[in-house]
């Protein structure tokens, strides 16, 4: 199962320090919130829009709060 807009293996991370520093930059970026997801034994990063309830989410970023 790929999260939305995710197609490929190199759209992961395999370490969760380089996930949450993207998604953080990404949220910083955009002014969206983002979230870490797990994919199996690895991590991606979505924007809250892409969200639905079949993801575990790691960590959430708002750029707002």
């Amino acid at each position: 199962m790929n999260p939305a807009g995710f197609t490929e293996a190199s759209d992961r991370f395999n370490d969760i320090w380089i996930a949450r520093k993207s998604a953080l930059s990404l949220a910083r970026t955009l002014m969206v919130a983002t979230m870490v997801i797990a994919v199996g034994t690895q991590y991606a990063v979505i924007t809250a829009e892409n969200h639905d309830s079949s993801h575990i989410i790691v960590n959430e970023y708002d750029p707002f709060a």
